[in-house]
């Protein structure tokens, strides 16, 4: 990419952050996403190859287990 559009896009994303836009991922949201990929791999699923029903079943397998975690702890 030339240095003007470079330019450009980092602008673009100041105004984001700014006004509430682009915000930045959590812990607990890196957390999430790191159990969510564990479940994919414990099932033995590729995620760019899952159905629909393969993802929802992940999805909520992924959800159910990762906030009952946060509950106990």
């Amino acid at each position: 990419m030339d240095k003007e559009r470079i330019a450009e896009l980092a602008e673009i994303k100041a105004h984001g952050v700014e006004n509430g836009w682009v915000v930045p991922i959590t812990e607990e949201d890196r957390e999430f996403f790191a159990y969510f990929r564990s479940v994919f791999k414990r099932y033995n699923i590729s995620p760019s190859k899952a159905t629909r029903l393969e993802y929802d079943f992940v999805t909520r397998v992924a959800e159910s287990g990762f906030y009952l975690q946060k509950a106990k702890a």
